[in-house]
């Protein structure tokens, strides 16, 4: 047989589990100790500082400072999200009641009307002092009588909507000193032509007002025209109105966050409750460093470990036959726990022995291709070769099976080595090197003997 010499050794993850599994003493004793050794120091470290009455002053002022920094701080989030929230409930209101933003930019109906004011204002030639020009003031007294809130709420009463709304359709400018321009747009073209007309009656209704507060003058509408028109500055304050809402409702997402994340200063422990709080702490701390720790220390060891884990790598770094494979009498004797691992590790705990001697003397039957004498040998304890010899004694009858112990240690085993005609190696979890295998291996190669296969003691 010629073994796997090419072999790449790679880490089993499960055999390394179970490996770290398996010291679950060390780990458990570690950290205890660990955990009593950190939280004991940690309780006894924190009990004696917060004993001292200066320190307990001290925590109970920063304590009152921050609450009171706290209920300021609630107190103006919220206060931010009620003046948030009555902003979103007027701009949802606003977008939907408002004329403006419901019209289409495309498709805007506009409605323009302009007055020429006189007065009996006149240049007089060769003259220092001339008389003073009041047109000025006639056109803003218009201007200021036709946007005030009582005309506006009027207008807007009598045309169904509400003032706010009828302001942002009207524009009512003066223009080079003589002229009054009054534009109103509108959804439709009926809706900009009524309102348009109030407005004009407005300028007849206010001309007696402002002769008596300024003087007399005469008004002259001297042009009227309706039409159909495209404005796209609409359509941008359209967006920014639409945007603006979208902003709020952001707002108020993160002014909620901001109040749900504010936490509440904690009133000062008593010594004992912060000593045993702290005291837990580090407590935990210390257990999680022993058990990792000990986990730290049993990975290294295996990675760097030469001793044969399980029948499995045998197989695959040696391409040997395993035989069969027997528990050791420490595997019988283990606690629930270790008995639990080992069953989910599938070693051999719980099996018929005799049941697995016959298991092995087939496949010793079927393998041994006419072999009359067998040599047991291995780096197992001599007293486990021994058992196996004797087993396979009574069960093959017409092979002659002897006890060889380790080939590396026995001379008398060496001797018998060139007398048998075929080898069985016995091999311990533990015990048994991967070294000393691959070197057994070799001896029996060299003298052209051939290696049945292996039985492992787990």
């Amino acid at each position: 047989m010629d073994y796997n010499n090419g072999y790449e050794q790679e880490i089993d993850l499960k055999e390394l589990m179970f490996s770290v599994l398996h010291r679950w003493r060390p780990m458990v004793l570690l950290a205890v100790i660990l955990m009593v050794a950190l939280g004991g120091y940690k309780a006894g470290s924190t009990y004696r500082a917060l004993s001292d009455p200066e320190v307990k002053t001290e925590a109970r002022d920063k304590y009152e400072l921050d609450l009171r920094n706290y209920n300021r701080e609630v107190e103006t989030n919220e206060r931010e999200l009620e003046n948030l929230k009555k902003d979103i409930t007027n701009q949802e209101e606003y977008l939907e009641k408002s004329v403006l933003m419901s019209m289409s930019p495309y498709d805007v109906w506009e409605a323009r009307a302009e007055f020429f004011i006189k007065t009996d204002y006149e240049i007089m030639p060769g003259m220092v002092y001339q008389n003073p020009d009041f047109t000025g003031a006639v056109l803003q007294l218009y201007q200021s009588a036709l946007t005030n809130a009582e005309f506006m709420d009027k207008v807007a009463k009598e045309s169904g909507i509400e003032s706010r709304f009828l302001k942002e359709l009207v524009t009512i400018t003066v223009r080079n000193n003589n002229l009054l321009s009054i534009q109103v747009r509108h959804e439709t073209e009926d809706s900009a032509r009524e309102t348009l007309e109030k407005f004009v009656a407005g300028v007849k209704g206010f001309k007696n007002q402002v002769e008596r507060s300024v003087g007399e003058h005469t008004v002259t509408e001297v042009d009227r025209s309706e039409g159909c028109l495209v404005d796209l500055s609409m359509a941008d304050k359209q967006k920014s109105e639409s945007d603006r809402l979208i902003d709020l409702n952001d707002r108020l997402a993160v002014k909620e966050q901001e109040i749900e994340d504010l936490e509440e200063p904690e009133e000062p422990a008593s010594s004992y409750k912060a000593a045993f709080k702290d005291g837990a702490k580090y407590g935990i701390v210390g257990c999680v460093l022993g058990a990792f720790a000990v986990a730290f220390v049993v990975c290294v060891i295996f990675v760097l470990s030469d001793k044969v884990y399980s029948a499995k790598e045998l197989k695959n770094r040696f391409r040997l036959k395993v035989l069969g494979t027997l528990p050791l009498a420490e595997t019988k004797k283990a606690g629930k726990i270790d008995r639990w691992l080992n069953e989910m590790e599938g070693r051999a705990c719980d099996k018929d022995e005799e049941a697995e001697y016959g298991l092995i003397s087939a496949n010793l039957r079927n393998y041994t291709d006419g072999a009359k004498s067998i040599l047991v040998v291995g780096s197992a304890d001599k007293a486990l070769i021994d058992q196996i010899t004797e087993k396979l004694n009574n069960k093959l009858e017409d092979v002659e099976v002897t006890s060889g112990g380790n080939l590396l240690l026995n001379a008398e085993s060496l001797k018998k080595l060139p007398e048998c005609d075929a080898v069985v190696l016995v091999e311990q979890c533990g015990v048994s090197k991967y070294s000393s295998v691959e070197l057994e291996i070799e001896k029996i190669q060299d003298l052209d003997k051939k290696v049945i296969g292996c039985v492992v003691f787990e």
